[in-house]
C-alpha cells in the first residue's frame, strides 16, 4: 500500500475538513456487517441528518485566522462568556498497581486522541456546545485519556452567514485555528485531562499574516493565541502543519511557537510529524528521528511538547519503525522520555476496530510500550451510525454505546479481561466493527483517576440524553446535549466480578439522563481513589429493584482484599430506595471503591462525602432572564445570567409551568442560553445552585419581561 494512503491528515485536516463532516468520510459500515456482528440495526424515521442544520442559534464556536485573532475582544466576541471553561484541570492521583485492572500494565504509556466532538450533530460549520440533540456523541472514557484534541474545521466567525449555511459553498472560509468545544474542555478538566484545539494548514489565507513580529521580539498573533487560550480556558493546540511553506516561513513559525511557549509555558503544543524542520516542505518520517525531534526545541527554548507520529510507523507491508524501537532510541539519545514526547498514530477513522496499525504488538500487560499512543478519530464509529439514523433512536444509541465500551474496555466490555479474542487478519480497514480482533484501550493504557479527595458524586450524567430527571422525577421529556455538564467518569466501565452485568440506560434516571442497569449478583468496581479523611465517610446511594447493596473499600495498606460494609435501605417515595451508611474510615488510605449488589435493578446515584451536615450552597443572586430572539412557532430563545458563587459547582435552570418545572439546562458558569423555549407554557424561571456533593440551594426566581 502506498504511503499516501496512510496520510489521512492531509486529505482531511489540511484541505477541507468540512467535506468530511458533510459525508466525505469513510463510508459507514453496512447493515449486513452490523447484523453479522449480532447487533440489530435500528432504523429511524426522519432521523436528524448530520451537518444539515446551518448556523446554530445562540452560542457557537468558530474558526480563527490571523485577522480574527488580532480583532479579538472578549467584550465584543459574540457569545464569548458562554464559551468559557472556568473549571481548572483536576489533579490526578499517583499510579497504584495493586488496584489497576491489569497490575502489570505500565502507567508510563500515555494516550492522546483527536475526536470529532460534534459527531452526529446537525451543525458543522460552527459548533454548538449546548443543544437539543440526544444523538450527539459524547466522551465517557476520560480515565484513559491524557490529551484530548478537537478535530474538525470551522468557518471563520467573521464569515457571512450564507457561507456557513451553504455547506461546502465555494470559497467557504475555514479558520486556521479551532478552539475546542468548551463543554469538552470542562469534561476533560473534571477528569484531569488536557483539552487542546487545532491548527490546520493549509488554509486559503496568508501564512505570513501569522508571522508578523514586533521590534521588541513579540508576536501580536502569538499574544492573541495566548489570550484566547486563557480566556476560553483550554490547554493548547494540535499543530497540523500539512501545507508546504518556505524555509524562511517555517523558521519564523518556529520562532512564533517559541515565543508562545516562553510567554505561556502552560500552552501545550503537540505537533504532527508532517513538516520538515529546515525547509518547510511536507514530509512524513513515520517515527521519531534525530531530525524531527528538533521540533521539540531545547529545554530553554521549547517548541512542541510532543509529536504525533504519522501512521506508517507500522503497516501491512512493513513500516518505518514497526516495533517503535528506533523512535524510543532516538528520543532517549536526545535526552527525552519517549513516553512524554512520542505518540504513535493509530488511524481509526478508516480502520475502526481493525486499523492497519497494531499498537498491541508492542504494548500490553507485562510488556512496556516503547512510546505512547495517539488515536485518530475514534468517534468515527458513532459518526458513521449517525448518517443512517441509527443513533437517533434509544436502541441504536444503546448498540453503539456497547461498541464504544468494547473499544475502550476491550472486546468483552470489561477492562479486567481486555485483549483480543482472535488474531488480527488482513486486509485491515475492512470489517471495521469486528471488535473481536481489538485489544481495547484498557489493554494498553492504565486507568487514571481524579478521585483524590471527598466528595465523590455521580448521577451517571454523560452530557447527553433524551430526557432529564431530578430526585427521581422527570423534569424534561425531550433531547438535550451538553458535554460540559457530565459527571466525572467512572474509573472502569465496567470491571465486574461474579454474575453481575452492568450497562448504561437512558430510559430512566435518578438525577441526570442516564442510570446503570444491574443484572444478576456480584461486584462492580467504580472508583480508583487515593483518599484519606480525618472524618467518617457517609455513603448515600439511590437504586431501584436491587435486594441488597454493600460498599466495598480496598485499603491502600491491604489491597489484596475488599472490606465490605452493608448499606441500609429507606424509602422516601421517589421510587428510588436510599441505601446508606456512615463508615469509620478515619486516617486510613482508601485505594478503591466498589459495590456488591444482588437482584436486577438500576443504580441512579452514588455520593460519598465526609460525615457531617452537607454543604448546601447559598441561594444564587442577581438571576435574570432576557429575550434572545424568535425561534418560530411561538417559541423564543432566552438568555440567563446570575452571579457566580464559591460554594457552588454548577447551576440548573428551569422553566416554571402550570404542571411543575421544566429543566432547561445545567452549566458551570454564570450565563446560559436556552434554545427554543415554549413561552406559552410559562414566563417564570428558576435557578438552583448545587455543590460538589450534589446538595442543592434554595431556588431563586425571575420573570421574562418582569
Amino acid at each position: 500500500m502506498a504511503e499516501f494512503s496512510r496520510r489521512t491528515f492531509l486529505t482531511v485536516g489540511g484541505a477541507g475538513l468540512g467535506a468530511l463532516l458533510v459525508g466525505a468520510s469513510a463510508p459507514p459500515a453496512s447493515a449486513a456487517s452490523r447484523v453479522a456482528m449480532g447487533r440489530p440495526m435500528a432504523e429511524a424515521a426522519a432521523a436528524p441528518v448530520p451537518a444539515s442544520g446551518g448556523t446554530p442559534p445562540g452560542p457557537y464556536t468558530f474558526g480563527w485566522a490571523a485577522d480574527d485573532l488580532l480583532a479579538f475582544d472578549p467584550a465584543a466576541t459574540p457569545w464569548g462568556p458562554h464559551l468559557r471553561c472556568l473549571i481548572p484541570r483536576a489533579t490526578r492521583i499517583a499510579p497504584f498497581a495493586a488496584t489497576q485492572a491489569h497490575p502489570d500494565l505500565d502507567p508510563a504509556t500515555r494516550l492522546s486522541t483527536l475526536t470529532i466532538d460534534d459527531a452526529g450533530s446537525i451543525y458543522e460549520g460552527h459548533n454548538q456546545p449546548i443543544g437539543l440533540e440526544p444523538q450527539v456523541y459524547t466522551q465517557r472514557y476520560w480515565s484513559y485519556i491524557d490529551i484530548w484534541g478537537t478535530w474538525h474545521g470551522q468557518v471563520k466567525g467573521s464569515a457571512p452567514i450564507e457561507m456557513v449555511d451553504g455547506q461546502r459553498a465555494p470559497g467557504r472560509p475555514y479558520g486556521v485555528i479551532d478552539i475546542p468545544n468548551p463543554g469538552w474542555t470542562e469534561a476533560a478538566h473534571k477528569n484531569g485531562a488536557r483539552s487542546i484545539g487545532g491548527w490546520f494548514w493549509p488554509r486559503p489565507v496568508d501564512f505570513d499574516s501569522f508571522l508578523v513580529q514586533n521590534a521588541d521580539g513579540s508576536f501580536p498573533v502569538g499574544d492573541k493565541m495566548i489570550e484566547i487560550r486563557r480566556y476560553f480556558g483550554f490547554d493548547g493546540l494540535f499543530i497540523n502543519q500539512e501545507g508546504t511553506v518556505t524555509a524562511a516561513q517555517i523558521a519564523k513559525f518556529q520562532d512564533l511557537l517559541r515565543y508562545i511557549k516562553r510567554t505561556d509555558p502552560d500552552f501545550y503544543l503537540q505537533g504532527y510529524d508532517s513538516a520538515d524542520f529546515d525547509t518547510g516542505v511536507v514530509t512524513y518520517e513515520n517515527r521519531l528521528s534525530e531530525n524531527n525531534l528538533r521540533w521539540l526545541g531545547t529545554p530553554d527554548e521549547p517548541i512542541y511538547d510532543s509529536i504525533f507520529m504519522n501512521y506508517w510507523w507500522q503497516a501491512e507491508d512493513g513500516g518505518a519503525d514497526p516495533d517503535l524501537s528506533l523512535s524510543a532510541a532516538s528520543a532517549q539519545a536526545a535526552g527525552r522520555d519517549p513516553h512524554v514526547v512520542g505518540f504513535a498514530g493509530v488511524e481509526h477513522q478508516k480502520g475502526g476496530f481493525r486499523p492497519e496499525e497494531d499498537f498491541g504488538r508492542v504494548a500490553g500487560p507485562g510488556r512496556a510500550a516503547p512510546t505512547s499512543v495517539a488515536l485518530f478519530v475514534d468517534s468515527q464509529i458513532w459518526l458513521d451510525a449517525s448518517w443512517d439514523g441509527t443513533t437517533s433512536t434509544v436502541e441504536g444509541r444503546r448498540t453503539y454505546r456497547d461498541l464504544e465500551q468494547r473499544f475502550w474496555s476491550g472486546p468483552t466490555g470489561d477492562p479486567h479481561s481486555s485483549g483480543r479474542l482472535e488474531p488480527r487478519t488482513p486486509p485491515y480497514r475492512t470489517d471495521v466493527l469486528n471488535y473481536r480482533q481489538w485489544d481495547g484501550i484498557a489493554h494498553w493504557i492504565t486507568e487514571r483517576s481524579p478521585y483524590g479527595e471527598l466528595p465523590i458524586a455521580t448521577d451517571f450524567n454523560i452530557g447527553v440524553g433524551s430526557g432529564f430527571w431530578l430526585e427521581g422525577a422527570q423534569v424534561r421529556s425531550s433531547g438535550w446535549d451538553n458535554m460540559g455538564c457530565a459527571d466525572r467518569s467512572l474509573t472502569w466501565q465496567y470491571w465486574t466480578e461474579g454474575g453481575l452485568a452492568v450497562a448504561l440506560d437512558e430510559t430512566a434516571s435518578y438525577g441526570s439522563g442516564h442510570s446503570l442497569t444491574l443484572r444478576g449478583s456480584g461486584v462492580v468496581h467504580l472508583f480508583k481513589t487515593d483518599l484519606t479523611t480525618p472524618k467518617s465517610m457517609v455513603a448515600d446511594l439511590r437504586a431501584q429493584g436491587v435486594q441488597a447493596v454493600e460498599l466495598g473499600i480496598t485499603w491502600k495498606d491491604a489491597p489484596a482484599q475488599i472490606d465490605w460494609h452493608r448499606l441500609n435501605a429507606a424509602d422516601d417515595g421517589s421510587g428510588w430506595a436510599q441505601w446508606g451508611a456512615e463508615l469509620d474510615v478515619r486516617g486510613r488510605g482508601i485505594a478503591r471503591i466498589s459495590l456488591r449488589t444482588s437482584g436486577d435493578g438500576r443504580l441512579g446515584r452514588i455520593v460519598l462525602r465526609a460525615a457531617g451536615k452537607p454543604a448546601k450552597p447559598a441561594k444564587p443572586a442577581a438571576f435574570s432572564v432576557a429575550d434572545a430572539g424568535d425561534a418560530g412557532s411561538a417559541r423564543r430563545h432566552l438568555t440567563f445570567s446570575w452571579t457566580l458563587q464559591d460554594d457552588a459547582t454548577g447551576y440548573d435552570v428551569f422553566q416554571l409551568t402550570g404542571s411543575g418545572q421544566n429543566w432547561l439546562g445545567r452549566v458551570h458558569r454564570d450565563v446560559f442560553f436556552a434554545e427554543s423555549v415554549d413561552v406559552a407554557a410559562g414566563t417564570r424561571f428558576q435557578l438552583v445552585a448545587f455543590g460538589a456533593d450534589g446538595s442543592r440551594s434554595a431556588p431563586v426566581k425571575a420573570a421574562l419581561g418582569g
